[in-house]
């Protein structure tokens, strides 16, 4: 077990490097400069472009500001804004929490219903439940978030004025958590849409492959009910791909929230990297995406860590690899 949790560990790490050197050449590569964002009295005389290049560090060799930038993430230095002089590591500590709050509100309303409507059409296969069940999952996820997170705030905004943030409105768990829980349904219930729908076709799928099987026929052969016969077989057979699928979509439901947080004005993590890449600001863009690929990453190394628990032959496999090592 130890040597399955190393080597997931040393992938997260190796993805993060990969993660943060080509955000850092991609962006620097941009042919804009922090400087155009400047008074156009400044950004137009090039003495005084070179000596805020020269501040700001621009005009060192790319090879250095990358090793330099490396060696601040490695001891949790993210740097300082180029737009304002203020500290990164800062404003990502403000953004990140509301980000994953509006995430895991977005997963709850995913997968609780997920789960039900997908054992519940299995239940009733080829009825109207199921048919229904395939049709709302179609429409879900063919809706797109953006236009989505837009016709309901057109919509609920006239008659609910109280559910939208508004401009400036947002408050943090802290401050009011029936207020904060209150504005975060709307965006979560748009931004979890697509997830719930992914997760329902994939819980369906998985559960009526496995009713089929012919371990579940030996089961209903043998008395079991077909309720009891799903919850206590089928349902492990199931569980391993929805798994795999609910880390990927979970992962961007926690890390991916930039468009519904922009729509309703949630000043989380996907807001400030917008705002970030609109002012050319390369340190707090380049620390909001290395926020949102660590926590993909790390959600996706938990369900990787749930595998042995959750499936047998994992274990078994396991097991083996431990065995191999010690001889």
């Amino acid at each position: 077990m130890t040597n399955y949790l190393m080597r997931r560990v040393l992938g997260v790490v190796v993805v993060m490097f990969a993660v943060v050197t080509g955000m850092f050449l991609l962006l620097h590569a941009s042919p804009v400069s922090p400087v155009n964002q400047l008074a156009p009295q400044v950004a137009a005389d090039p003495v005084a472009r070179a000596a805020v290049e020269h501040r700001m560090g621009l005009d060192r060799p790319l090879a250095t500001q990358y090793l330099d930038y490396v060696g601040g993430v490695v001891r949790g230095d993210f740097g300082t804004s180029l737009y304002d002089g203020s500290s990164v590591a800062d404003q990502i500590g403000r953004a990140l929490p509301v980000s994953l709050e509006l995430g895991l509100l977005a997963a709850v309303f995913a997968v609780i219903p997920a789960v039900a409507l997908g054992v519940w059409s299995v239940l009733r296969r080829g009825g109207v439940v199921d048919h229904g069940t395939r049709v709302l999952t179609v429409v879900a996820m063919s809706l797109p978030g953006y236009w989505l997170a837009v016709v309901t705030i057109v919509v609920v905004g006239d008659s609910q004025p109280d559910l939208l943030p508004g401009a400036g409105g947002f408050v943090t768990f802290g401050e009011d958590p029936a207020t904060n829980l209150t504005v975060l349904v709307l965006p979560a219930i748009v931004l979890g849409l697509a997830t719930f729908a992914m997760l329902t076709r994939s819980l369906r799928g998985g559960l009526a492959d496995a009713m089929a099987s012919d371990h579940v026929l030996f089961a209903r052969a043998m008395g079991g009910s077909r309720l009891l016969t799903l919850r206590r077989v089928a349902l492990r057979g199931a569980i391993v791909p929805t798994l795999t699928v609910a880390g990927v979509l979970i992962g961007g439901l926690l890390s991916g929230t930039v468009l519904v947080e922009n729509v309703f004005q949630i000043p989380g993590i996907g807001q400030l990297m917008v705002t970030a890449f609109q002012r050319q600001d390369y340190p707090l863009a380049l620390g909001a995406c290395i926020a949102t690929s660590a926590i993909f990453l790390v959600l996706n190394l938990v369900v990787d860590l749930l595998y042995p628990l959750v499936d047998p032959r994992t274990r078994a496999g396991v097991t083996r690899e431990r065995v191999a090592s010690a001889a």
